[in-house]
């Protein structure tokens, strides 16, 4: 019973590994405006989706919402993301700091970045 257990639980996670696989990975290459060298990194990837900022990849979240693709990252004091990185479909991107936000509070964004599609 074990064994069949083992067996069916490896199929199970070989078939969430082909599924993903075939997820197509998009990499967007982000400068702050004003500035040309590429230090923030986007990439969309399905449920491994990641941002990548000078050499540390931070897992987050990533959501879609009409054009614009988001990643919310980073753990914030209540048990919510610190940061968020909204891409609109201009290749704009709005880089949000929500560490020293009171709860519900609407802020503006932090920084402002130009993004480009590098791979995908």
């Amino acid at each position: 019973m074990i064994r069949f257990a083992i067996t069916a639980w490896l199929l199970l996670a070989f078939a969430a590994g082909e599924a993903q696989a075939s997820v197509s990975k998009k990499v967007w290459a982000c400068a702050a405006s004003g500035d040309n060298v590429e230090d923030l990194f986007l990439v969309e990837w399905g449920k491994r989706s990641y941002v990548k900022l000078y050499e540390a990849r931070i897992w987050g979240q990533y959501s879609v919402d009409n054009e614009e693709k988001r990643w919310d990252f980073g753990q914030g004091p209540r048990g919510v993301a610190a940061f968020s990185a909204v891409l609109k479909a201009s290749g704009e991107l709005d880089y949000y700091d929500f560490r020293e936000a009171s709860p519900g509070q609407a802020i503006e964004p932090s920084y402002f970045y130009n993004c480009r599609l590098a791979q995908g």
